[in-house]
């Protein structure tokens, strides 16, 4: 078992200047099944920055279980995702209120992410590792992630006109950063003019680009919407 450092010492939040009262997890640790949760990453946060995104983690990690194509790890975490909607019967509605089924014999359909959940979770865990790597409180300001698709490309078979987006950062010479569980969540970063990148990978087949910048600046992901589901 290999022990990883886990952030920069310190007595501030990961994200702001409140004291640090707990330490974050990156991912969350409910990302992690039993059994794969030795040595996570953590870093110091206030309680605010770690309790205030729960529903939202909630809400990803059960999105993320329902998605195709995942390891052995992602498909542990059915079980536990179906605990949750049994818990609470209005965040299923929530998550699948639009799905749409392409093929009942294989069980396939498609539907919509809630980007914002998705952004708000995806871009603490960039900005925790940020921190973590290289003792910045930078902030996260763009989210993408290539692994979805929006409703012309998935459902009507048109492209949706963000393959130049997703080439521009599968073509990013990452650094590949040390992680106890790869089969469960791997990343790398590199850094830009002004600026990091962050390639996020979950249960081997769910990929989240994320943009770490330490200026105010507007940037409109205009990101897709839909997740091929099963």
């Amino acid at each position: 078992m290999n022990d990883l450092p886990n952030g920069p010492p310190g007595e501030t939040c990961y994200a702001c200047d409140q004291p640090a009262t707990t330490r974050e997890h990156a991912p969350p640790l409910s990302f992690f099944p039993q059994g794969k949760r030795r040595n996570l990453i953590t870093v110091p946060s206030c309680s605010i920055y770690n309790c205030e995104n729960s529903l939202d983690v909630e809400y990803v990690r059960n999105a993320l279980a329902s998605l195709e194509g995942l390891n052995e790890a992602g498909e542990l975490l059915i079980d536990k995702a179906k605990r949750s909607f049994d818990h609470s019967p209005a965040l299923f509605e929530q998550t699948f209120q639009s799905f749409v089924v392409h093929s009942r014999e294989e069980q396939v359909g498609t539907y919509k992410f809630d980007l914002k959940r998705v952004d708000n979770v995806m871009g603490a865990v960039a900005q925790a590792l940020h921190y973590r790597d290289e003792g910045q409180k930078w902030s996260c300001r763009l989210v993408f992630v290539p692994s979805l698709g929006s409703e012309s490309s998935l459902i009507h078979k048109i492209p949706d006109g963000w393959d130049g987006l997703r080439d521009l950062f599968s073509g990013v010479p990452y650094v590949d950063r040390p992680t106890s569980e790869p089969g469960v969540f791997m990343y790398g970063s590199h850094a830009i003019d002004g600026g990091w990148v962050y390639r996020l990978t979950f249960y081997g087949g769910f990929i989240v680009n994320a943009l770490m910048a330490a200026y105010n600046a507007e940037i409109e992901s205009g990101q897709v919407e839909y997740g091929p589901g099963r």
